[in-house]
């Protein structure tokens, strides 16, 4: 897929031009954006995004975040499966790192996607 270049939720410009990004910088992107995106916030496509009621429940186990990462991850065609999730967490922060297996069984490794709660 080829996609506008995103930071912070603003389009990238050069010269005038809006960045396009493909290959697996538009995947990690897609997934920065997937996990940032509260699940029914997306009014075009309501089982978009992640729940997050286990990230801000205080009872959550890390098991039960695992799974809605997966979830919401599985979502995305492009992804086989998600091979290794893990948090830091920093105050109000959830920093997630993942790898994840591509549909070609490659792997890529995506660092530190920050979650406020």
């Amino acid at each position: 897929m080829i996609s506008p270049k995103l930071e912070n939720g603003d389009l990238v410009m050069k010269d005038g031009n809006l960045i396009m990004i493909s290959g697996d910088e538009e995947l990690i992107q897609s997934v920065q954006s997937i996990l940032r995106t509260r699940k029914g916030e997306f009014f075009l496509d309501p089982d978009y995004g992640l729940s997050y009621d286990n990230l801000l429940s205080k009872g959550a186990s890390e098991a039960e975040i695992r799974d809605d990462i997966i979830e919401a991850l599985s979502k995305d065609d492009r992804i086989g499966a998600v091979t290794n999730i893990s948090f830091v967490k920093e105050g109000r922060t959830l920093k997630i790192s993942l790898t994840i297996q591509k549909q070609d069984e490659t792997e890529l490794t995506i660092d530190e996607v920050g979650l406020n709660a």
